[in-house]
C-alpha cells in the first residue's frame, strides 16, 4: 500500500535520474565503491536510502512503479545499463536466465532479450 513516504521517496529517486539517448532512466546518484560509475569494468549499481535502510535504487523503482519483485526472482536490465531505473527496461527473471542473457550480451547478442 502506498503512502507519503513512498510518494516523496519516488519524487526523490526521479530527480536523480536523467534520460539518456537510449530512453534509458539513468540514476546520477550514489553507488556503492564510487560515485555511479563503472570503473574496472566492474558493474555498479546506485543505491538509496529508504525506510531506513540502503537499498538498489533499480529493485525500488520497480517496487514502487510496478509491483513487488517476486520471491526467487531478480531484475534483469534488459537495456544492459545497470543504472537504468526505467521499470519497462527491468524484467523480473531467474538468476540462471540472468547470467544466460548477460553472457549472450556479452558475446554479441542482442540485448534486448524481445527484440523482433
Amino acid at each position: 500500500m502506498w503512502d507519503d513516504y513512498d510518494r516523496r521517496a519516488l519524487d526523490r529517486l526521479m530527480g536523480k535520474c536523467t534520460e539518456d539517448e537510449a530512453g534509458c532512466w539513468v540514476w546520477k546518484g550514489s553507488a556503492p565503491g564510487g560515485q555511479n560509475r563503472r570503473r574496472s569494468g566492474a558493474r555498479r549499481y546506485g543505491d538509496i536510502s529508504y525506510r531506513g535502510r540502503q537499498v538498489v535504487v533499480h529493485r525500488l523503482a520497480y517496487s514502487l512503479m510496478v509491483a513487488d519483485i517476486p520471491d526467487g526472482l531478480e531484475l534483469d536490465h534488459l537495456c544492459r545499463n545497470t543504472l537504468c531505473v526505467r521499470p519497462d527496461h527491468l524484467e523480473p527473471v531467474t538468476g540462471a536466465e540472468n547470467l544466460r542473457r548477460a553472457a549472450l550480451a556479452r558475446s554479441g547478442g542482442d540485448a534486448w532479450p524481445n527484440a523482433a
